[in-house]
């Protein structure tokens, strides 16, 4: 019992050689709210715009903020905020343990437009810490800290030209399909089969033999998940509506409901709840770590 005990504490010390997450949260600022100019002397910092509008500082640095706008504050350097409108981050503070990794950081712009894939990816972090800070068992600190890692690097040394960008998804489809992008850019739109068989002139029964063969999944199908990614989406880094988020998704409120729950095991409003609880609070993966909150509000 002894040892068994000891190598659980052995295995929970297992942390990422080159960055430590100390940590992380999803921060809503109000109109008028603003961070004071300050550094961190000790971790570095990366915040990301989720949606919003307002000013930020760094360095020499001074950028309107945009939906997707993130920035990376290395140690020592000089920052601020200041939004003007309603405005959703996230926010991870964490320590570059390898000079060659900070070295090729310090190099390259400290500034980018994050969407897509990498955009997911970062949600994905921040649930993961979350899920780990109310069970520690459920995410182990080195998948996350290393999943991190490769995302922050990824966004700011190998950045992808605009138009080569693709969104993320669990739907691991052929994102080329035409029939893929229609439902895609077009999924909160009343689609049915037979409008979909005269938008690309096939037999109904032809197209969901054509479509289900790619996909393994008939159009309809494919729709419902797109639909469903979207508003876990919406619901976890909104601040919409229940209902605005089913009209955002093309689906009535009764029926989103319904669908959502036999899908999720809980409610829409029940699913947000639960991350709601977590907005503005610490996620603390690295138990010595005490983050000081610096919002003020005019």
């Amino acid at each position: 019992m002894i040892k068994h005990v000891a190598k659980g504490m052995q295995m929970n010390g297992l942390r990422d050689s080159q960055l430590k997450l100390l940590w992380t949260a999803r921060i809503d600022y109000a109109a008028g709210s603003h961070v004071e100019m300050h550094k961190h002397d000790d971790y570095e910092q990366l915040l990301v715009v989720l949606s919003g509008e307002g000013r930020i500082t760094g360095g020499d640095m001074v950028d309107e903020v945009k939906e997707g706008s993130s920035y990376l504050f290395l140690k020592g350097v000089s920052h601020s905020f200041s939004f003007t409108g309603e405005t959703i981050t996230l926010d991870f503070k964490f320590r570059l343990l390898d000079p060659l990794v900070r070295e090729a950081l310090a190099a390259v712009s400290p500034t980018c437009i994050c969407k897509g894939w990498e955009l997911s990816e970062l949600k994905q972090w921040y649930k993961a810490a979350l899920r780990h800070a109310r069970n520690p068992a459920a995410f182990h600190p080195i998948r996350i800290e290393a999943g991190f890692k490769g995302t922050l690097v990824s966004m700011l040394l190998n950045r992808m030209p605009a138009d080569q960008e693709q969104s993320a998804s669990v739907l691991h489809v052929e994102e080329n399909d035409p029939i893929v992008q229609y439902l895609r850019a077009n999924f909160s739109a009343s689609i049915t089969l037979e409008r979909l068989s005269r938008q690309f002139g096939f037999n109904p029964n032809y197209l969901i033999k054509f479509f289900y063969d790619k996909t393994g999944m008939t159009p309809i199908q494919f729709l419902q998940e797109i639909r469903l990614e979207k508003a876990r989406e919406l619901l976890e880094f909104t601040s919409l509506t229940i209902s605005e988020v089913a009209e955002k998704v093309g689906w009535t409120m009764p029926y989103f409901s319904k669908i959502f729950k036999k899908r999720s095991g809980m409610s829409p409003s029940q699913y947000r709840e639960l991350l709601i609880n977590a907005i503005g609070k610490d996620i603390i993966l690295e138990q010595d770590f005490s983050n000081e909150w610096r919002i003020l509000r005019l």
